[in-house]
């Protein structure tokens, strides 16, 4: 589990979001409150969206472009 702090400081958004995503998952394991469990719980549905919603890291490649590039690469 990335640090939230480090992830923060370093800039990186999905860095960020993924650490924020898992202490509030910790968060809310632990909690005693219900109150707590459901602003936690809603916080946690909202930085799970804001993931998906973020672009891929590795843009994808169809199998044609693959197969054209290793052709190419001959």
């Amino acid at each position: 589990m990335t640090d939230l702090i480090s992830a923060a400081k370093s800039g990186d958004k999905r860095a960020t979001l993924i650490a924020l995503r898992d202490k509030l998952a910790e968060t809310i394991q632990n909690c005693d409150s219900g109150r707590d469990m459901a602003s936690n719980s809603k916080r946690l549905m909202e930085v799970m969206a804001e993931i998906e919603a973020l672009p891929d890291e590795k843009p994808k490649i169809s199998k044609h472009d693959r197969l054209k590039n290793k052709h190419e690469n001959r």
